[in-house]
């Protein structure tokens, strides 16, 4: 918190959709998705899972609450009955289970005063339980004529023994007394998607962005804050999407409230007022478009949830800047400056920003189809190539603004183009694996042998096809399965990201099939782009579903010496380093579970831009 630094556990192999911290002592509690879907209680100083609990869980954990003691552990699934399993999660037992609910089950909270009893609540949904051996008996929540039966978002047990509280999807706390509706109180302006106990009192957080302190029995508001730009401290990392964000979590710690928001920011407010922006990422959506600055540590990125952002990548890592699109988008490039930054969107439109300031420059729209890559020339980034999903590669000189030529000859839609260091090749990569070249500004097609094409410069190689990254391709995969390659300035390191959430790394060129890598694992949907810094010493990659935006610090081989040893030379001290030697003996002993957990591949520090000034780095779709 104070250093701005992430740690990260990296037990879970899927994407993780519930939580619960132990009320005693640094532990939580996370469940996962999966066939037998998993919960790891794990040591949040360490790292190191305690306990792993399976086989109780189909397709995913939902929900999770430790009981008062922190001894047991409650957890819900997604299966169809929405199974409810009651854990001594130190032996890694099962003490009791039951079918839940046939609609979802949104919370599942343990009784403070009674251990043996739970509430959930869900899709108009209450129910109260008892646990009775190794099962459970339940009671329906007993509305009368106090309230009607409705959808709760969020329960929690008070400081008084017998009264359960829950949010209701309207804005109103319905206040029970044992199974009885006692009565209603209105707190909120739409949904109250998260309620937590305080020691006198409750806070609550509603769709309408307000996080509003309660007494003990909601009979006072005692203070309300609404999450605005205007209250941000000057400490914040990054800037509000838009004020009164809807509010869906909310947790305590150290005399401050944690608020996280569906625009997937997370804030901190002091009960005095003032609120701070800790960390915040992408939207609902997935996130396919990303670009390194050519001088800078800042990098952009566009997503389907119509925003363009701004990153700085150094110790800060924070969000610059942002803007609403009028349509989401698949790609982004900067100009060779730095100075202007290019967007394609899934309308078939593409506009052209300032890269400080965010504001249009030009915007274009011939095409129907999404624009799926766009790349500004060497140099003085005179054309600008805009790839679509209409088979065509359109060229706009980027000083006249108009449109001078078109690539026209591929069977199917565009994926990847690149330029070569003069400005005036095109390299293209379509759906039906076809590599294409075309020459700038009119795009004539031609024909290059192979033997000619390793000879050409290329100003970035993001491209996925062709013999010099034949040997990506796993065995028997379609030709959608790599989704993006990023290539290093000196032509030796071609990372690329792919549908299973690996980011690997071979050495370039990648002839014959199958060839050697090391991969990386942290992504827990597809990764769908990867770049590197302008310098390459950090590796950008960005996830789809999971929308983030993760930094790899790339660890040279002895960091003492200021050459680069060759194969031979470099001891295994260096190789566990995590080196990119691809030395077959060493590779076949490597275990590739327990390297990626030994070498700190996520610390997350920030790298000193380098002096010098290099060439751009371009972008893909």
């Amino acid at each position: 918190r104070q250093q701005h630094a992430q740690r990260l556990y990296l037990g879970h192999d899927d994407d993780i959709l519930s939580l619960s911290i132990h009320p005693v002592k640094d532990y939580v509690a996370t469940g996962q998705v999966g066939r037998d879907a998993a919960i790891h209680v794990w040591d949040t100083q360490t790292l190191k899972c305690l306990s792993l609990l399976k086989g109780q869980h189909q397709r995913g954990v939902c929900a999770l609450d430790f009981s008062a003691d922190g001894k047991c552990l409650a957890s819900v699934g997604l299966d169809d009955n929405h199974a409810i399993v009651f854990w001594d999660w130190k032996k890694g037992e099962k003490l009791a289970t039951t079918r839940g609910h046939k609609d979802k089950i949104f919370v599942v909270k343990c009784n403070p005063h009674h251990v043996d009893k739970l509430v959930t609540v869900g899709m108009k949904h209450i129910k109260f339980w008892q646990q009775t051996g190794g099962g459970f008996t339940s009671k329906r929540g007993t509305f009368g004529t106090t309230g009607k039966l409705e959808t709760m978002m969020s329960v929690s047990y008070g400081r008084i023994e017998d009264l359960v509280f829950s949010g209701a999807a309207a804005g109103d706390i319905y206040i029970w007394k044992d199974t009885l509706l006692l009565k209603t109180v209105k707190a909120h302006d739409g949904p109250v998607f998260a309620m937590h106990a305080l020691d006198k009192g409750f806070v609550t957080g509603g769709k309408d962005g307000i996080v509003a302190l309660w007494d003990d029995m909601f009979e006072r508001c005692l203070k309300t804050y609404a999450i605005k730009r205007a209250a941000l401290s000057a400490s914040s990392k990054g800037l509000l999407l838009e004020d009164n964000p809807s509010i869906r979590a909310i947790s305590l710690g150290h005399g401050h409230i944690l608020v996280g928001t569906k625009n997937g920011e997370i804030l901190e407010i002091d009960k005095n007022g003032p609120m701070t922006l800790l960390v915040q990422g992408h939207m609902e959506g997935e996130v396919w478009g990303l670009a390194a600055h050519p001088l800078l540590p800042v990098c952009a990125t566009v997503s389907d949830d119509k925003t363009l952002r701004i990153w700085e990548l150094s110790s800060q890592h924070r969000m610059l800047a942002v803007r609403k699109l009028k349509k989401g988008g698949r790609c982004c490039a900067f100009s060779p400056d730095g100075k202007a930054l290019a967007v394609g969107l899934n309308d078939g439109s593409f506009l052209v920003v300032n890269a400080d300031t965010v504001e249009d420059m030009v915007s274009f729209h011939h095409r129907k189809e999404m624009i799926s890559d766009i790349k500004f020339s060497r140099e003085s980034g005179k054309y600008l190539a805009v790839a679509s999903h209409d088979n065509f590669v359109d060229i706009y000189n980027v000083l006249t603004s108009k449109r001078v030529g078109i690539c026209k000859g591929a069977s199917s839609y565009i994926t990847h183009i690149d330029w070569d260091s003069r400005g005036k090749l095109l390299q293209v990569n379509s759906g039906a694996k076809e590599q294409l070249f075309f020459e700038a500004p009119r795009g004539k097609r031609h024909i290059i042998r192979i033997a000619e094409i390793e000879k050409i410069e290329w100003d970035t190689w993001t491209c996925v096809l062709g013999p010099t990254c034949e040997g990506i391709w796993p065995m028997h995969s379609d030709v959608t399965v790599v989704n993006a390659a990023s290539l290093t300035k000196d032509g030796t390191l071609l990372a690329t990201g792919d549908d299973f959430g690996f980011v690997k790394l071979f050495s370039y060129p990648v002839k014959g099939q199958q060839a050697k890598f090391k991969k990386y694992v942290g992504h827990s949907a597809q990764v769908t782009n990867v770049r590197w810094l302008h310098n390459d010493s950090v590796l950008l990659t960005v996830g789809g579903a999971d929308t983030a935006l993760m930094i790899w610090t790339r660890e040279f081989l002895g960091i003492q010496e200021s050459k680069l040893v060759d194969s031979e030379e470099s001891d295994t001290d260096a190789e566990e380093d995590g080196g990119y030697d691809s030395d077959v003996a060493r590779e076949k002993a490597i275990d590739y579970t327990t390297k990626i957990y030994a070498v700190s591949i996520r610390e997350m520090e920030g790298t000193k831009p380098h002096q010098q000034l290099k060439e751009v780095s371009v972008e893909e779709r």
